[in-house]
């Protein structure tokens, strides 16, 4: 019996030893594994608190209108042309409509996929060193993540470009080391994957170039670059034909959006926007800023923070400053982030924004812009400071290395530190409780409507959509959600309309009422006007200005046909028998109606008129009581 537990305790020692060393030599990647965990509870935690917003709702109405046609997923919006994102919003429309934890949990997976995808390109380009902790916490714990993924819209595009651009790097690294095409041909397929859903994937050969050219030949760029464009001709064919494909099918389809590149306008706005993006929001962000947001109600722009803005100006320029001195061909990797935050953030924000009308200081400090940045950060931040697998006389000088450790700690912990303040005071400043609710109640509202209701459309609160969005875009699913409702939408309600709702401004439904000028006989007439087979001209008071109206006729009498004319305009109004109140859509002013009976039927009796718009009555009682909270 001695034996055999002296036999055990040695396996046991066995075991744990090997564990032990197991650990030893895997512990980056088992820190490295530890920080993608704890970065994804706080995209969660960011995700928790964003909600459905602007664009957001175009493209749910949008998806829900079309079939999978490439008439539907080869449109551009906005100038975006992104067949993956409108079939991934078409799908999880489909699933569940206006469903946040749905998409938060597809947003969660695309964060996870494309972090680990950039660990294993650190991997890939620095070996499993602990040096590729630093960049890959960047790329972590940036604050670009927290309005980009408050904005699904955008999410859609960046999220599925960071994966792509990531592994396509990868792929092309191999490719250079090896020498083996079929590596050539999975970037190419990753470039492929990453222009459904952003065109300025297009741009991906340019960064694969400039990397494979700085950092894979040893002579100066000039010549590197000619070298690198013989030695590996066959790659840059690929992904050159790859872009030019897609540019002409870019162009082909941009006519199919509303929105097409304009002037930037004055050079003045250029100048601030790109300005703002730099000392405001790149550099700060690049540091763990902005620390300080400007709330525009459920998401914020960068703000600058005296005096940490001025700082990070300083600080960046140390980083630099040191990363020349320590770390050959430092200035390179510099250079490809300052082109690739142009080419992909300034440029495009100025061909395709400046020109209509945003305000500059707006476009300049929206963070989100800098999404697709934010692997090029990382890799370029490496690149800066650390020699890649392999490499020789990878640096100038060689700090002592507790100069080295001390200085790198305390630079992550700055960042983290500063990271997670912005994390924390984006969520702070902004909310989406109003849009939660809205939304929560319209859910409810539709689903108890009178079956058979006629909703008038109407412009939904600026706190849910500030352009101006309408009710029967935004909440249109609903009904379609709900069939048996047979809930339709109008937009100039015509007719005898026994049931007309229209949405308030907490998402409940009212009973529609007309609000404007209203017009009345006078005494003598007996409380009506009589309108028969000869024009009878009812007088509205003072003229009205040229507008679309609507027309509110209350009468009472038998079924016949009524020739409206108001300023010029003319209508055939059916008139059921009874008494009712007739609705009738103008689009024009006057100063009276001329109406007559057609054919020879009977008189009608017109009580009231009333010209104005439709507004949700305060009085009638909303459906449901109360609202529901966000």
């Amino acid at each position: 019996m001695t034996e055999v537990h002296a036999v055990r305790r040695h396996a046991a020692q066995s075991d744990s030893s090997e564990a032990v060393e197991w650990v030893r030599a895997n512990w980056v990647t088992i820190v490295g594994l530890i920080l993608i965990v704890a970065q994804l509870w706080l995209k969660a935690q960011v995700l928790s608190h964003a909600f459905f917003r602007v664009d957001d709702y175009f493209f749910i109405d949008w998806s829900l209108s079309n079939h999978l046609t490439w008439h539907f997923l080869g449109s551009t919006y906005d100038g975006h042309l992104m067949p993956g994102s409108y079939l991934l919003v078409w799908m999880l429309s489909r699933l569940s409509v206006y469903d946040w934890t749905l998409v938060s949990i597809v947003d969660v997976v695309l964060v996870a996929a494309a972090c680990l995808a950039l660990f294993r390109l650190l991997r890939t380009l620095f070996g499993n060193r602990p040096a590729i902790l630093i960049p890959l916490a960047v790329y972590l714990f940036s604050p670009v993540m927290a309005p980009g993924l408050s904005f699904w819209a955008t999410a859609l595009q960046w999220l599925p470009t960071q994966l792509a651009m990531c592994m396509a790097i990868n792929a092309q690294v191999v490719y250079a080391r090896t020498g083996r095409f079929r590596h050539a041909a999975h970037a190419a397929a990753w470039i492929v994957a990453g222009l459904a859903f952003d065109e300025l994937n297009a741009f991906v050969p340019v960064l694969l170039f400039a990397l494979t050219s700085g950092f894979f030949a040893s002579d100066n760029w000039g010549r590197a670059a000619v070298a690198t464009l013989r030695k590996y001709w066959r790659a840059w064919v690929l992904y050159a034909a790859i872009a030019a494909g897609y540019v002409a099918l870019y162009l082909h389809q941009l006519p199919t959006s509303y929105q097409q590149p304009q002037k930037p306008g004055q050079f003045a706005n250029v100048l601030t926007v790109a300005s703002l993006m730099a000392r405001v929001t790149f550099i700060p962000v690049a540091l763990g800023g902005p620390w300080h947001w400007t709330s525009l109600g459920d998401w914020a722009l960068a703000a600058e923070f005296p005096p940490l803005t001025e700082l990070a100006w300083s600080v960046a320029l140390l980083v630099v400053l040191v990363s020349l001195w320590y770390r050959r061909h430092a200035v390179r990797a510099w250079i490809i982030l300052a082109a690739w935050v142009a080419l992909t953030a300034i440029v495009p924000v100025v061909v395709g924004r400046v020109g209509l009308g945003i305000s500059p200081q707006v476009l300049g400090t929206d963070v989100h812009y800098l999404a697709d940045s934010l692997p090029v950060i990382a890799v370029c931040v490496g690149l800066a400071f650390w020699p890649m697998a392999g490499e020789e006389n990878g640096y100038r000088a060689r700090p002592q290395p507790l100069f080295r450790q001390v200085g790198a700690t305390a630079l992550v912990v700055v960042y983290l530190a500063g990271s997670l303040w912005s994390y924390a005071n984006y969520e702070s400043v902004t909310s989406t409780a109003v849009s939660r609710s809205y939304l929560a109640t319209a859910r409810v509202a539709v689903a108890e409507a009178r079956p058979g209701s006629v909703l008038v459309d109407s412009i939904v609160p600026q706190q849910v959509f500030p352009f101006g969005g309408h009710t029967s875009v935004i909440l249109r699913p609903f009904t379609e959600a709900a069939p048996d409702q047979h809930l339709t939408w109008t937009t100039a309600p015509s007719g005898v309309l026994p049931s007309l709702l229209m949405f308030d401004w907490e998402g409940r439904l009212r009973a529609a009422v007309l609000t404007g000028r209203s017009v009345a006989p006078a005494k003598g007439r007996r409380g009506c006007w009589t309108v028969a087979g000869k024009p009878t001209s009812i007088p509205m008071g003072s003229p009205v200005y040229d507008w679309s109206w609507e027309l509110g006729l209350t009468y009472h009498g038998p079924a016949a046909t009524l020739a409206v004319d108001f300023g010029g305009q003319l209508h055939d109004v059916q008139l059921p028998a009874g008494d009712h109140v007739v609705y009738l859509a103008v689009h024009t002013g006057a100063s009276s109606m001329t109406a007559q009976v057609v054919g020879d039927g009977p008189a009608e009796c017109i009580s009231h008129l009333t010209i104005g718009e439709f507004e949700p009555s305060i009085l009638a009682r909303p459906i449901p009581a109360a609202a529901v909270k966000g």
